[in-house]
């Protein structure tokens, strides 16, 4: 039989489990080293702003990445690095390798499982290092997440050859564009030396005259003596224009290739090569305003558009601004601190066409609207 006393300690003994219980299940739950979305929040996303006269500037990587790496749990800790070497590419008469380290990509991730490139290095026969740059590793992060890729091939032209570098960022989740982002690096050699023609060149669209398969690339054919064209596709927000980017051999640099370009304070736009195309949304039918030049005019032909007309892009009009980027590398934690890059801003942006048979400039966002033109999400 149980006494009193026996009796009053039972009850103080399950009055503290209860009241232990409660505290646990109550307490705030924590994930040991793990960070927060937000520490995440400048991770590198350098972008072409749609629209804008200049190069919108990538955020630079904050102490955040770096701290959360030095207290992450096992969990989250990154994986072991591999090497992939691609090469070597003949240059002058001397090899080059291009080495790529990697890590994969943490559980948790939208890329779990794929790798991620964390850091590139360009080295000669006798291994020597003669370029290099560093990307951000991200630990797991359900919220949002980046994977870094590089690739590398021979740049073939008239007067000279070189290599060719491309790096892509796969940013998820991310709004659909009609055109992904990438940048461009060529190198080549100059009184030999090995050396960045430019910074990497951030282009919303793609090489022309390139076989990514075989890493070869080509250009355009030659400029003069010294010189080749290498030509992009650039999206111009309702169609693709072709630039062309002149590869100086002799002086190891990159500039644009058609003169106005290069002329300050000109008002007029200059007039570029479309790259042709068939994916018009069609609709029934309906009207478009042509004038007769790429300049305004006051009384604009309307042209009837059918659901079966006949479409082609000629030519465009467009304020197309190009930045070198700096060749001496990146100063800080963002590996793109130092791109270049190719914009087209949105307004003063014309499109010939022929409709039918029928030439002429179109320059509003109805006209675009009724030839079924898309537009950025």
């Amino acid at each position: 039989m149980m006494t009193a006393r026996n009796a009053a300690i039972a009850v103080l003994i399950l009055v503290l489990a209860e009241g232990a219980w409660w505290g646990s299940k109550n307490r705030p739950h924590q994930t040991a080293g793990k960070p927060s979305p937000q520490q995440f929040s400048a991770t590198l996303k350098p972008v072409l702003a749609p629209g804008n006269a200049s190069l919108a500037s990538a955020p630079t990587a904050t102490g955040a990445i770096a701290a959360s790496a030095a207290t992450r749990s096992p969990a989250t800790t990154a994986s072991a690095e591999t090497e992939q070497r691609m090469g070597p590419f003949s240059i002058a008469g001397t090899d080059y390798t291009v080495l790529l380290k990697k890590q994969k990509c943490p559980p948790g991730s939208m890329q779990a499982g794929g790798d991620t490139v964390v850091a590139m290095e360009i080295r000669d026969a006798a291994g020597n290092i003669l370029y290099q740059k560093a990307f951000p590793y991200q630990t797991a992060n359900t919220e949002f997440s980046d994977a870094w890729s590089v690739s590398a091939g021979v740049l073939s032209g008239t007067n000279g050859a070189g290599l060719l570098v491309s790096y892509d960022l796969d940013s998820e989740p991310s709004a659909p564009e009609p055109e992904s982002s990438g940048w461009y690096q060529v190198f080549g050699v100059v009184d030999g030396k090995f050396k960045p023609f430019s910074g990497p060149i951030l282009v919303q669209g793609s090489l022309m005259s390139s076989d990514a398969s075989n890493k070869q690339f080509k250009t355009a054919g030659p400029l003069d003596s010294h010189s080749d064209a290498l030509k992009f596709k650039v999206w111009a927000h309702h169609f693709r224009l072709v630039y062309p980017v002149r590869v100086d051999w002799k002086e190891g640099k990159l500039s644009p290739a058609q003169a106005c370009d290069k002329a300050a304070g000109s008002s007029s736009p200059c007039r570029y090569v479309v790259a042709p195309e068939d994916d018009r949304r069609a609709g029934e039918l309906t009207f478009v305003q042509l004038c007769p030049d790429a300049s305004p005019c006051d009384h604009p032909e309307r042209v009837l558009v059918k659901k079966d007309s006949k479409l082609e892009l000629l030519s465009c009009a467009a304020d197309v601004r190009w930045t070198e980027g700096r060749s001496s590398g990146p100063t800080g934690n963002n590996p793109m601190d130092d791109q270049g890059g190719i914009g087209v801003p949105s307004d003063n942006l014309e499109l010939m066409v022929r409709i039918d048979g029928k030439e002429g400039w179109m320059r509003t966002d109805e006209d675009f609207t009724a030839l079924g033109r898309p537009f950025e999400q």
